[in-house]
């Protein structure tokens, strides 16, 4: 069963557009997955049709469903080999499409669409459907995470491996192989839904492994390869963002890091109190700050990395969710080379970030 999906930081377009219509409308039923549809319409939009000889109605749905998806935290489940996702990461949208007939709105058809905090690109056009064969919300590539064989394996799989996201069904198959030995696991998939799986599995996390998804009838669908880093010299930085296809991706920054402060405050110049003769204490300030803060910056270096990376470092500029160490941030980096192999046989990205709130606490 093929899922419709909705990447709705791009605009997602419902088209009603049929003989004789004088107008439309489209009534838009939310809820997050697992619960019912409400019984009455969240938003209800209507359009008339532009000409007698014009009727085709558009409505951009996209704005509508964002503001109901949340990423309060990153979502990891490790209590066994599959866990479902996180319902707060995306939601499901049932479309009800009418025309307008003789003053008589008449139902069209009804569609359910999950929806995430994802994009599709200008050269995609509108509507992407960049995964609508590829149910995983990770690009199939090489990556690399942080590995340290002086702790357990269990307790660096839950910090530092990390997991990705994909809609599968009853069926499938997730295969794990770990690169040293060769040594595999398997299950196959009893239910359709979203799963948050692992990336390394915890007795493969030393040596890494190669992740694989298969349908049901043994057709590779999806892969991608997990190789371990040690780092003995320098504090490792985990970055978690929401990438294209609203699903969280860890990557790790290996190389030296650095942490600084800025502060601000108002200023204005206080009316000194006179004593006698005309004098004041010389111990007081004349010039007085208030409303003091700071922000604390970070700037970082991902290590030498391969061309591919490129891709990741995109979809994490253009991300509006960021945790650095589980603090969320905003990217202060606005714009980057895209570096060749070709042309530098060494890549290493240097990237600015600072916290996402003041350092002394003034919530009210």
């Amino acid at each position: 069963m093929a899922i419709n999906r909705i990447f709705a930081r791009s605009p997602y377009i419902i088209e009603v557009n049929e003989v004789g219509q004088s107008g439309s409308k489209v009534e838009l039923y939310i809820y997050q997955n697992g619960t019912t549809p409400p019984t009455s319409p969240d938003y209800t939009l209507e359009k008339l049709i532009p000409a007698s000889n014009n009727t085709q109605t558009l409505y951009n749905i996209s704005p509508y469903v964002m503001e109901q998806i949340k990423h309060d935290a990153v979502s990891q489940n490790y209590n066994s080999d599959s866990g479902i996702w996180s319902v707060d990461n995306y939601i499901k949208v049932d479309v009800k499409r009418y025309k307008l007939s003789l003053s008589t709105y008449v139902l069209l058809d009804t569609f359910t669409y999950y929806a995430y905090d994802g994009f599709g690109y200008y050269s995609q056009g509108y509507n992407p459907l960049h995964i609508a064969q590829m149910p995983v919300h990770l690009d199939e590539k090489d990556y690399y995470f942080w590995s340290d064989a002086n702790n357990s394996p269990a307790v660096n799989q839950l910090e530092r491996a990390g997991t990705f996201t994909a809609w599968l069904e009853t069926g499938w198959s997730v295969k794990y192989t770990q690169l040293q030995t060769g040594l595999t696991h398997s299950y196959t998939i009893s239910a359709n839904n979203m799963y948050n799986l692992y990336r390394v599995r915890p007795a493969y996390y030393l040596t890494g492994n190669k992740v694989e998804i298969f349908t049901p009838t043994s057709v590779l669908s999806w892969e991608a390869t997990f190789y371990p880093v040690e780092e003995c010299r320098y504090d490792v930085i985990t970055i978690d963002f929401i990438n294209m296809y609203g699903a969280w991706q860890r990557e790790f920054m290996f190389k030296a890091s650095f942490e600084s402060l800025t502060t601000t405050a108002t200023e204005f110049n206080l009316m000194q109190t006179m004593g006698l003769f005309g004098s004041w204490d010389t111990n007081l300030n004349q010039r007085q700050t208030f409303n003091t803060n700071g922000i604390i910056s970070y700037r970082v270096n991902t290590g030498w990395v391969d061309e591919s990376f490129n891709s990741n470092i995109q979809q994490l500029l253009l991300s509006e969710r960021i945790l650095l160490n589980n603090q969320p941030v905003k990217m202060k980096t606005k714009e980057f080379e895209k570096q060749k192999n070709i042309n530098n046989k060494t890549i290493n990205y240097v990237l600015e970030f600072e916290q996402s709130n003041d350092l002394i606490n003034n919530v009210i």
